[in-house]
């Protein structure tokens, strides 16, 4: 039982590693955009970074490691994905990516209850 346990520990120590290596930029994450239906937005990810675009005013922000902060890997779960904060919204954004397409958006601010939608890949 102790020898399962170590092997347990170690197995989560190697994979927390491995997910904080790959958070060094936006290249581990999936490419494509999803829909925030809430907010009537879409959020666009690829290897350069993360673009939120409403649909309804055509206004939009991108997200790059040059203008964040914090970058880093996070879980939920067993779920993997990414976290970082934004000095010019004010906000800190979590990522996580489902096996079924869908990604959970979960956006951080201080004194307010948090904002968590799943979104529906495009």
């Amino acid at each position: 039982m102790k020898k399962l346990v170590l092997v347990l520990v170690l197995l989560f120590a190697v994979t927390g590693a491995y997910l904080f290596a790959q958070a060094a930029d936006f290249s581990s994450l999936p490419t494509g955009s999803w829909l925030d239906s809430n907010y009537n937005g879409t959020w666009t990810f690829s290897a350069a970074g993360i673009t939120i675009k409403c649909n309804k005013t055509g206004s939009s922000t991108t997200f790059t490691p040059s203008n964040i902060q914090g970058l880093k890997a996070v879980m939920s779960g067993f779920t993997a994905g990414i976290n970082f904060s934004s000095s010019a919204t004010g906000k800190s954004y979590s990522f996580f990516p489902a096996t079924d397409g869908t990604m959970l958006l979960r956006i951080d601010r201080e004194g307010l209850e948090p904002y968590s939608v799943t979104m529906q890949k495009r």
